[in-house]
């Protein structure tokens, strides 16, 4: 394959893949329109947000594994034309129930496509460029999820809440003209096809720990009637984790494969850079939440208009994305502690500026200029983490390291969206109200309530990368040492 060829797979792998990305946050800015339409309550609405987080998480090791298997190229349309069929499905929908099963299905399509992507990217490109592809990979995810809320808040002011549904179907189009276009000779490269030893039990106790713990938090409204046999669950949970671990253990003593590599976990840079992530990717969705929630149902302000105030984000994200891919060999963890810092200052200075009663016109001015500091920050972040976690995995596991990578996200972004949405929607309907009648100083409760638990999500990964980074400082100067112990060697003891 050609370098030009190869940049252009490269721009298409980013993009699609922030375009699954983007499905996580941009149902947030529809959470009015649909409770208006559907008054699926706030259980219901926690389902439409989680049932494609979940779906999403739990095919990603699978999909993994059968596309290191030589079956890169089938899983890759598979997921493509599943992701368009459910899109069409949420779009029609004619209640809750559909739209939960479409946002599962679309779960399901974007879990088999992923890890294909970022194998895809593996495969292509060598351990010496990799840094710099998954740089420009973080650079077009960046910008696909910056832009998603203002053109996902653009649709349904025109569309109604169908209009989030309805953008899957042209972009889906457009990316599988293009896949049929470029990817076939990627097939070719993907060497012998073998029968992949994927652990089903293991997976199965994986996705049942998943909804026991997801179950107390999507099941509590605040409202007199949530019955408090409901955290009960989280013993089952416990319990169904001990026996995923138990497993995956046995399976690898017996020399089988278990859910989760663990010979890929014993690679330092991929275990930090997955351990990044299970914090990071927590905080992002319940910040969007809250902020679009409350512009919407507060300040009156509409789809489009929550969504465009976010949109500055997508031109520094980009820039942050760029000089973390130039950057992260030279600097690695000092940019995602960086851009982890610029995140949670410009969270906090937006909550600022709501309680700061100013009228909308002023907030309407100053949160884009918050939102470039937080895109910049974002970009610092997950375009580096990106490139460390991956660039030590061997091509061949390109796609289960992927999977790995992309299931701790996905778990995170579940539990993320669940907490913060448990603070936010107690908040409202434990006061009696909806969301969309609750009077302004309860949905400023609400935000501060869903921010705080964001921004501890977030606390938390600034210190986890912290950590690495003094790993790194340490593994630095031990190299800088044994260098120096040679070159004093090499003069017969005497400094050069």
């Amino acid at each position: 394959m050609t370098a030009t060829n190869r940049r252009a797979v490269l721009l298409l792998c980013g993009s699609t893949a922030g375009f699954l990305l983007l499905d996580i946050h941009k149902v947030s800015i529809a959470v009015p329109s649909i409770e208006r339409a559907l008054h699926p309550g706030p259980a219901g609405i926690q389902l439409i947000q989680a049932a494609y987080v979940f779906c999403f998480a739990v095919t990603l090791v699978p999909a993994g594994r059968i596309g290191d298997a030589g079956r890169r190229l089938a899983l890759t349309y598979a997921g493509m034309y599943l992701y368009l069929a459910a899109s069409v499905l949420c779009a029609l929908a004619p209640g809750a129930g559909a739209v939960i099963a479409g946002r599962a299905l679309l779960g399901i399509g974007a879990g088999l496509l992923m890890p294909q992507l970022m194998g895809i990217v593996q495969q292509l490109f060598p351990a010496p460029e990799r840094g710099k592809a998954f740089g420009v990979y973080g650079m077009c995810v960046s910008l696909a999820t910056a832009l998603g809320p203002s053109l996902g808040g653009l649709l349904l002011t025109t569309l109604g809440w169908r209009g989030v549904f309805v953008m899957n179907v042209p972009v889906g189009v457009a990316i599988l003209i293009a896949a049929h276009t470029l990817l076939p000779p990627v097939g070719r490269d993907q060497g012998r096809r073998y029968r992949p030893d994927i652990d089903v039990v293991g997976l199965a106790f994986a996705s049942l720990a998943l909804v026991a713990l997801l179950t107390p938090f999507i099941f509590t409204t605040g409202r007199p009637g949530d019955a408090g046999i409901r955290w009960l669950a989280l013993l089952p949970a416990a319990g169904l984790a001990m026996l995923f671990v138990a497993r995956s253990r046995a399976r690898v003593a017996a020399g089988r494969s278990g859910v989760i590599d663990p010979d890929l976990l014993r690679i330092r840079s991929f275990r930090n850079g997955v351990l990044v992530s299970l914090t990071w990717f927590a905080a992002g969705p319940g910040i969007a939440l809250a902020l679009t929630i409350y512009l919407q149902e507060a300040r009156g302000i509409t789809p489009f208009l929550a969504g465009l105030v976010l949109l500055p984000s997508s031109a520094t994200s980009v820039l942050g994305a760029w000089l973390g891919g130039r950057y992260v060999l030279r600097l690695g963890r000092v940019l995602t502690a960086t851009g982890m810092v610029l995140v949670l200052l410009a969270t906090l200075a937006t909550l600022a500026v709501l309680h700061g009663d100013l009228p909308t016109a002023a907030v309407l001015a100053a949160i884009p200029v918050l939102q470039l500091f937080y895109g910049l920050g974002g970009g610092l972040v997950v375009s580096p983490n990106h490139s460390m976690t991956l660039m030590d995995i061997p091509p061949t596991q390109g796609s289960a390291a992927s999977a790995i990578g992309q299931l701790g996200q996905r778990v995170s972004n579940t539990v993320g969206v669940a907490t913060a949405s448990m603070a936010y929607y107690t908040t409202i309907y434990g006061a009696g109200f909806t969301l969309t009648a609750a009077p302004a100083a309860l949905h400023r409760d609400a935000l501060n309530r869903a921010t705080l638990v964001a921004c501890l999500f977030l606390g938390t990964a600034l210190a986890v990368a912290l950590i690495d980074l003094r790993r790194q400082k340490d593994l630095l100067d031990g190299t800088r040492f044994r260098r120096n112990a040679e070159r004093i060697a090499e003069n017969g003891g005497v400094r050069p």
